[in-house]
């Protein structure tokens, strides 16, 4: 396996943790390996964090720019990318030992693909994983209509983290800047040129949740209303390519719905267009929600009650969990699946 492997690392305000991630990239079982870290206008020493490796380690690249966010920094990296293969890795996370030598062996045994991938593991911001999770080390290949189905069900794989990409297919697309959620718009765009993804049942990425991710905490406006758009530009996607699939592209755009009303304060709810189309959507597609099988009771509820009476329903909610004790984070558990699903969920 001589295939150069680019790995492209946006880092921005990352001193605290920036060690922990290039040395686990540095420590890679397969050698042939680039790394570049493009600084996005840091403001703490993470830029001179990268220079001091790039100038200790040869396979080091360092560029600077002025901030623009993580898209426009991968960008940069692809620009600058020489490997045969480019894979990302985000500054507070960190890879297993194996992670591309296992990549670049599923790439070069399935010489036909464009996309590789593995399978990541949640750890809380002190370390802790928030799971066990078994591997069985077989390579399955996924069509890009079940690759799509599943993400429709939150079963899928939607971060490019855990990923290899041929170079040359990769040349094609690029990230949209200024944008948050901009991985899934771009892997919806990339599995529709593709004929599948070649997945292996081994975890080798390692994702370290924070207070202030963008999944968790408080109510971040850019963010949630990125989660509805990119429901509806996959709601259009199944009807012009994967018609077979509307049901669960529905499924995805109710509870992206309902992801949104669960983290909306009431006192943003006033005068805010995403959130009354929200309300209206649910309001015209009842039917569809009590009728929806791959959406649980629980949600079916949610979302009708939420649907006829957003605001009184939310205060309610919110007195309620004044009362509820704290517990332990908990990732998504994923999609309720009709008894003919069963035994095929993946993780995410």
């Amino acid at each position: 396996m001589n295939s150069l492997v680019s790995v492209i690392v946006p880092v921005y305000n990352s001193s605290s943790y920036l060690n922990r991630c290039v040395d686990s990239l540095l420590a890679q079982t397969y050698t042939n390996v680039e790394i570049i870290l493009v600084d996005d206008g840091s403001k703490d020493n993470s830029y001179e964090m990268c220079c001091a490796y790039a100038e200790n380690d040869k396979r080091v690249k360092a560029f600077h720019k002025e901030n623009g966010g993580s898209s426009s920094a991968r960008n940069l990296g692809i620009d600058n990318a020489s490997g045969d293969y480019v894979a990302f890795c985000d500054s507070d996370d960190y890879v297993e030992r194996d992670m591309y030598e296992v990549l670049v062996r599923v790439a070069e045994e399935n010489p036909d693909g464009d996309i590789f991938q593995l399978r990541a593991i949640y750890h809380s911001g002190d370390g802790e994983a928030l799971e066990n999770p078994t591997q069985t080390d077989k390579t399955e290949f996924i069509s890009s209509e079940e690759n799509f189905r599943l993400l429709m069900l939150h079963l899928g794989d939607a971060s490019f983290c855990t990923k290899l990409i041929r170079h040359e297919f990769m040349k094609d697309f690029r990230f949209s800047e200024g944008k948050l959620n901009e991985d899934f718009e771009l892997i919806l765009a990339m599995i529709q040129k593709t004929k599948g993804v070649y997945s292996v049942d081994h975890v080798g990425y390692h994702i370290v949740l924070s207070d202030n991710s963008n999944t968790r905490g408080n109510y971040k406006k850019e963010f949630y209303d990125a989660i509805i758009k990119n429901s509806d530009v996959a709601y259009e996607v199944a009807e012009k390519k994967y018609p077979s699939v509307l049901t669960e592209a529905r499924r995805f755009q109710f509870f992206q719905r309902l992801d949104y009303m669960l983290h909306i304060p009431v006192s943003k709810m006033s005068g805010n267009e995403v959130c009354r189309e929200v309300v209206r959507f649910l309001k015209q597609h009842r039917a569809e929600i009590k009728s929806n099988p791959y959406l649980s009771e629980k949600e079916k509820r949610n979302l009708l009650i939420l649907g006829r009476s957003p605001r009184i329903s939310k205060t309610l909610h919110g007195a309620l969990m004044k009362f509820k004790k704290p517990g332990k984070t908990v990732v998504y558990e994923g999609a309720v699946l009709p008894k003919e699903e069963e035994g095929k969920k993946e993780n995410i």
